[in-house]
């Protein structure tokens, strides 16, 4: 966590109880981005339950971000989603993130807030 997302530590680590079930869970579901080198410069975490696959968690590195890895992580998790039986894509981001920009611009639509975050869905395209 401090190399791909230090500024989430303190958060990551408040939660840490809460959330390490969940991550080792996701642990099979999680891509990676790595650089020319082989070194990790985002990754996207995700479930599945029944026909619904929810984004656990995405980053790209800050000095790594605006160069559209986002987006390949994000294609990434729905390709990998729909053949695992998954019609509908979810997540959910803090209002304050400018990442909704990506999801606005890559077919997903609002769906509700659950505190401090944004909830957005899209429904994946049959194969």
């Amino acid at each position: 966590m401090e190399t791909i997302e230090p500024d989430e530590l303190q958060g990551w680590l408040a939660a840490l109880d809460q959330n390490l079930a969940l991550w080792i869970d996701c642990l099979p579901r999680t891509l990676f981005c790595l650089d020319a080198d082989g070194h990790p410069v985002g990754y996207a975490m995700w479930s599945l339950d029944g026909d619904t696959a929810t984004l656990v968690s995405i980053s790209v590195l800050g000095s790594r971000r605006r160069q559209g890895l986002g987006r390949l992580l994000l294609e990434a998790f729905e390709q990998q989603a729909s053949p695992s039986g998954a019609r509908v894509v979810e997540l959910g981001v803090h209002r304050s993130n400018q990442a909704d920009l990506l999801y606005r611009g890559t077919g997903y639509e609002t769906t509700g807030q659950d505190g401090e975050y944004v909830l957005f869905s899209k429904t994946l395209k049959a194969s």
